[in-house]
């Protein structure tokens, strides 16, 4: 029920929502030389060349509308993908975030159910609620962080509308394997719609890691997720998209408004996914990266879980909080898991390797305090 107070217009759901937030803390003093950010996941090898080229070249002509529409971005998508995927089944927008924004405004109607798995992304509950959707949330085993699924289909009800799944996990990095994924999937309803969130595919070396594309390409009731924030490097200029069936694209694509995305970001996009070169160099760094920190981590003794994503989840061998305070005043930023629902651990962003190596030589400095 909406505050008495409120004004008549107000929606009670909306004014029920709970505010996704995230400040970027501060340290408190600076006795450091070089800043490492490594809690939000980003590429620290940095942008894709190709793609910082096409913006400086794109720069000039920032005065006009150029796109006015998606129809190039969603041509040169279905290139990438060798036609596997039309033009049409592509959803293009500001990020993996607003694909996940028209996902909800579309499909989710008030008192609809959604699954959801925590620990995992936060801003799906606040995209839901927006929307007036419930959310069901069916938690990951512990300690393996695994999706339950017999506990999710024995969740589904005739309001389910959405199952999301996060593969590989975010914050924990942990993987479901395909087997699992096809079982769930032949299993829902075909009204049910399966919203798998795979923007961290790139950094996977897993054999038996199961793709969007394949339940897209198979026709099953599933949308992908994709952004440019990660592998490419481009978190600052905001673009994603995501893929699915014919008839949902169609019908998502509805939910567009004219010179959504900009030239600059368009731009830089179509370079990227030219850049395979950049994609192989970040991979390495990422995969090289791992291995160092599960070897130190395990000389150390302290408990990770293995990641298939471009940072570990660990559990703090000291409070939490505490220790990502501390760190952060020594110019090393990581990101506790309270946030995510997984308190005691701590989600550190793989980087490049003098960046690992500051993390650990700091890490170790308190540990051993």
């Amino acid at each position: 029920m909406s505050n008495s107070n409120s004004h008549p217009l107000f929606k009670s759901h909306i004014e029920k929502a709970t505010r996704f937030q995230l400040r970027k803390p501060t340290p408190n003093k600076t006795n450091w030389d070089t800043f490492y950010k490594l809690s939000s996941n980003e590429n620290l090898m940095g942008a894709s060349p190709k793609a910082l080229a096409a913006v400086k070249q794109a720069i000039d002509g920032v005065y006009e509308y150029d796109h006015y529409d998606d129809f190039q971005f969603q041509d040169k998508l279905a290139d990438y993908y060798k036609q596997e995927i039309k033009s049409g089944q592509f959803i293009t927008a500001n990020s993996g975030v607003e694909v996940l924004e028209i996902i909800c405004r579309g499909l989710v109607s008030v008192g609809a159910e959604c699954i959801v798995s925590s620990p995992t992304f936060s801003p799906y509950k606040n995209m839901i609620e927006l929307e007036g959707g419930v959310v069901v949330d069916i938690p990951l085993s512990t300690p393996d962080y695994q999706l339950d699924i017999d506990e999710i289909l024995n969740a589904v009800t005739e309001k389910t509308a959405l199952v999301f799944i996060t593969n590989p996990n975010n914050p924990t990095g942990t993987y479901i394997e395909k087997e699992k994924i096809d079982h769930l999937i032949e299993q829902l309803p075909d009204d049910v719609i399966v919203v798998y969130d795979e923007v961290y595919y790139h950094f996977v070396d897993a054999d038996d890691f199961p793709y969007a594309i394949d339940y897209v390409k198979a026709g099953k009731p599933v949308i992908g997720l994709h952004t440019f924030s990660k592998i490419y490097g481009l978190a600052g200029l905001r673009i994603g998209y995501g893929f699915t069936t014919p008839e949902i694209g169609e019908y998502l694509n509805k939910i567009f408004r004219p010179f959504r995305i900009d030239t600059v970001s368009m731009a830089a996009a179509f370079a990227a996914l030219e850049d395979e070169e950049h994609v192989n160099r970040s991979q390495k760094m990422v995969w090289e990266g791992k291995k160092w920190l599960y070897e130190k981590f395990e000389e150390l003794g302290v408990e990770y879980l293995k990641s298939q994503g471009n940072f570990i989840m660990f559990k703090s061998p000291i409070p939490s909080l505490e220790l990502t305070s501390n760190m952060l005043d020594e110019g090393v930023m990581i990101r506790p898991g309270d946030n995510f629902g997984a308190p005691g651990y701590i989600r550190l962003t793989i980087g490049t390797e003098a960046a690992n190596k500051r993390f650990m030589d700091v890490f170790k400095h308190f540990l051993e305090k």
